[in-house]
């Protein structure tokens, strides 16, 4: 494979690295979408091993810099940072669909990175595949009652000796998120599922809204997935992947799911619905609270 840099946008203010396969056998693209202030290489350089493992399988692979992350510059307009986001998506989109031989894309981004690709799919046809590693999620029923079994477990852990809770500075964080809402993460999905489009979800065990495989359904009990989602929960998985070996499971579970994406348009084969992970609830690294 070969990489190189690349701008695209308007005044050319975007910056991204390709990650072209030594023998291209697909005509998708895979995207990935800046997550929260890392810059294209992804936290841990996550993003930098994804693309490269993706384009071993043919994929052409863009990683880019959002407008006034890393080396991408800040657009100069008084629009809202959702719409400016959704436009540097679009551009990146662009950028590949003129300069290579791309006729849909695949979508991928951690935490608001997932979130902006999910957005970002709902009105552009040219998409047949989102990936989102740990985007929204809700608490449900099910959620409650493991997560009352659980912390239950941990306070006795914690009376024997066995374990200890790392303690915290303090709860303030650099950067507070607002996860996209019930309402309309449904209707994006329902909006995406109407067209085909393949949508999976990978969540790891540092989401503390999420317990269980089957926790993605009873999230959306009025959603008919019609077989075109797909979902990896890696339960001894941390949220920003800093372990090599974290990293290399996640990166693995994606490019095993991207296999099906054959022919014209990824929308045009289904595949099942796949639930990973474990209902156990002694893991504290999975059920962080």
């Amino acid at each position: 494979m070969k990489e190189y840099s690349c701008r695209f946008g308007n005044t050319q203010r975007l910056i991204g690295i390709v990650t072209a396969p030594d023998r291209p056998s697909r005509r998708q693209a895979f995207v990935l979408v800046t997550a929260g202030l890392s810059p294209k290489s992804g936290p841990f350089r996550l993003y930098a091993e994804l693309a490269r493992r993706v384009a071993r399988d043919g994929f052409l692979a863009l990683r880019f810099d959002l407008g006034g992350i890393g080396d991408s510059r800040l657009e100069a307009t008084s629009e809202p940072l959702e719409t400016r986001t959704l436009s540097d998506i679009r551009s990146a989109l662009d950028h590949l669909t003129e300069t290579g031989e791309v006729d849909t894309f695949v979508l991928c981004g951690l935490c608001s990175g997932a979130e902006d690709a999910f957005r970002a799919a709902e009105g552009d046809p040219r998409v047949g595949g989102v990936v989102m590693i740990d985007p929204f999620s809700y608490k449900t029923r099910g959620w409650a009652w493991r997560h009352v079994v659980f912390r239950s477990k941990r306070r006795l852990l914690r009376l024997l000796g066995v374990y200890r809770p790392v303690l915290r500075a303090g709860k303030d964080t650099l950067v507070a998120y607002k996860y996209l809402d019930a309402s309309a993460s449904s209707r994006i999905l329902r909006a995406l599922l109407k067209r085909r489009v393949r949508v999976h979800f990978v969540y790891t065990g540092g989401v503390p809204r999420f317990n269980h495989p089957r926790q993605l359904k009873a999230m959306f009990p009025d959603v008919d997935f019609g077989g075109l989602v797909t979902l990896d929960y890696l339960a001894k998985v941390d949220h920003t992947q800093l372990l090599e070996e974290d990293r290399r499971e996640i990166v693995e579970a994606i490019a095993q799911r991207l296999v099906p994406y054959r022919g014209a348009h990824p929308g045009a084969a289904e595949s099942e619905v796949v639930l990973r992970g474990s209902a156990g609830v002694g893991d504290e690294r999975r059920m962080a609270s």
